[in-house]
């Protein structure tokens, strides 16, 4: 026998369904025929619920010189030749202007060397909170071309001696193939995969890393066997760039290889980018 609620609950306990929630339950209920499938709606529900969060909070906590901004997510897969539309993102709170970038325009530092920096500080922090930068973002954020993007990128590699986290390189996505050939060094250098791993900056996963050191493998075998570059690129679907990249490499750790097949008899020169991440739309 169910217990009589008191004055008090029937008062207000009524009022604790008043809830975003369940306006959305109602609706999906109602009006998009989900009477039948309520559990479905309950969980497609929570999830729009957390969407909307992700963006409120960190509005709520933003702070004068920060931005959010929206990150493709780094959930591990590539996305590589999908519409940004339908690709997952992720809100990231960016420090844009800080107290220190200030300070050193103050004592007239160059503004590019201060900007080189914000940018380098934009791509760690994206990374930070689950999500990555195309150099487009940069661009977007900072008003300048995707050319002075790139040459602050390539400044900051040299000087640091480390890839940064960009889209194009964490991702692997469009002509980007660094991640690639710096695993091939290293397999040559004598390391194991989980070494490498944690050698690469950012560090990737292992399943990448073996991947990237059976493609390289692949291309080792083909090449023995008399395979051309293009047939390579082919069989193994991988592009024309990457595996000159190999042979590259191939030539300096493998010249037997280079000797018995014809193909190789001429010094490869690599196919330059037209820019770091390719063709593909990454803003």
């Amino acid at each position: 026998m169910r217990r009589r609620r008191t004055d008090r609950q029937e008062t207000f306990s009524p009022l604790r369904d008043k809830t975003l929630d369940n306006v959305l339950r109602h609706l999906f209920v109602t009006e998009f025929g989900y009477e039948r499938k309520v559990v479905f709606a309950e969980v497609m529900i929570e999830r729009i619920i957390e969407t909307i969060e992700a963006f409120v909070k960190p509005t709520a906590l933003l702070k004068p010189g920060q931005l959010l901004w929206m990150a493709v997510a780094n959930d591990g897969r590539k996305h590589t030749y999908t519409r940004m539309r339908d690709t997952p993102q992720v809100p990231v709170v960016l420090d844009l202007v800080t107290d220190e970038d200030l300070a050193a325009l103050a004592d007239n530092e160059d503004s590019r060397t201060v900007r080189r920096r914000r940018h380098t500080r934009l791509l760690d922090q994206a990374l930070a909170q689950g999500g990555v930068l195309a150099q487009g973002d940069l661009a977007a954020i900072s008003l300048i071309s995707h050319q002075s993007v790139s040459d602050d990128i390539a400044c900051v590699q040299e000087a640091e001696k480390r890839q940064l986290p960009y889209r194009g390189s964490v991702q692997d996505i469009g002509a980007t193939v660094s991640h690639r050939a710096e695993v091939a060094r290293l397999l040559e250098a004598g390391y194991l995969e989980p070494e490498i791993c944690r050698k690469l900056s950012p560090v990737h996963d292992l399943h990448s890393i073996e991947n990237y050191a059976q493609t390289y493998k692949n291309v080792l075998k083909l090449l023995e066997r008399g395979f051309s570059p293009g047939e390579i690129s082919g069989i193994l679907s991988i592009g024309p760039r990457l595996v000159h990249t190999y042979i590259d490499i191939i030539h300096q750790y493998h010249p037997e290889i280079v000797e018995h097949n014809s193909h190789l008899h001429q010094r490869p020169v690599s196919p330059q980018p037209t820019s770091p991440e390719g063709h593909l739309s990454q803003n």
